[in-house]
């Protein structure tokens, strides 16, 4: 499913290219124009290189202004998507620092259910989803979706789209869960340490893997609320974002291809 190899420096910042997903139609989406990833700030010369190299024109990062500011990205050559920087639904309140991550008994269980809460509810009225998919109809691409880690808040954004281009569930949901994979070193790690703090307090060794890794129980609640609450993926498109029939198929069309078939 991973459609390009890319190098180590990029891989450990769960990175990724959507390209090659399949659908449901046959066609499968189009390489080099969807990436998704955790922070760049982070990256040598060489990885800004790497990026630069993808001719990538918007990035769209959605980490919180204090953040942006603080651990700014490097100079890609391509255009920082503006939105309004306020959290998700249901984030506004949640402690998403280490201390958060590490409550523990009563207070991990309330921690665990807001976590949930704003997960599943992401998709909806979130302004940098909308901004996410103004870029897309625009044809704004390549472009890359990133945030701290590259598995939540990137991680719902990546879902969204994939429905929107027509991926099935299961087909979403293994996209979602390879940031495990991608993280799995840091994911291995905070396991090990949470097993040998509270080894018998679930909520907390729950936290603790959320903070690295992801659960398919949260991307099935994802998915299932969207069908829930608007059923198709068309008609969550047009609820939402206001795109008509006509107009999802043609950025269907314009980001669709054949499997074997390769741009000229």
């Amino acid at each position: 499913m991973i459609a390009m190899k890319t190098s180590d420096l990029l891989d450990r910042q769960n990175f990724r290219d959507l390209g090659g997903i399949p659908v449901k139609d046959g066609r499968s989406v189009r390489h080099g124009l969807f990436f998704r990833s955790g922070e760049i700030h982070v990256l040598p010369a060489e990885g800004v290189a790497e990026l630069r190299s993808l001719n990538i024109r918007s990035v769209l990062d959605f980490r919180d202004a204090g953040s942006q500011r603080r651990k700014a990205d490097p100079d890609i050559g391509a255009r920082l998507i503006p939105y309004d920087k306020r959290t998700a639904r249901f984030g506004e309140h949640i402690d998403f620092s280490p201390v958060g991550f590490g409550k523990t008994g009563k207070a991990a269980e309330a921690q665990l259910e807001s976590l949930y809460r704003y997960y599943v509810n992401m998709p909806y009225g979130y302004q940098a989803l909308h901004a996410m998919f103004d870029a897309v109809k625009n044809d704004e691409v390549p472009i890359l979706i990133h945030c701290s880690k590259g598995k939540d808040r990137t991680g719902v954004a990546s879902m969204v789209l994939l429905l929107a281009l027509g991926a099935e569930d299961d087909v979403i949901l293994q996209d979602y869960m390879y940031s495990n994979i991608s993280r799995k070193t840091q994911l291995d790690e905070r396991i090990r340490e949470g097993r040998s703090i509270h080894p018998e307090d679930e909520g907390y060794l729950t936290l603790m893997y959320l903070r690295e890794g992801v659960k398919e129980e949260i991307g099935r609640m994802i998915l299932d609320n969207i069908h829930a609450t608007s059923g198709t993926a068309e008609q969550y498109m047009y609820e939402e974002y206001g795109w008509t029939e006509a107009e999802l198929n043609a950025v269907r069309d314009r980001y669709l291809e054949q499997p074997g078939v390769e741009e000229e």
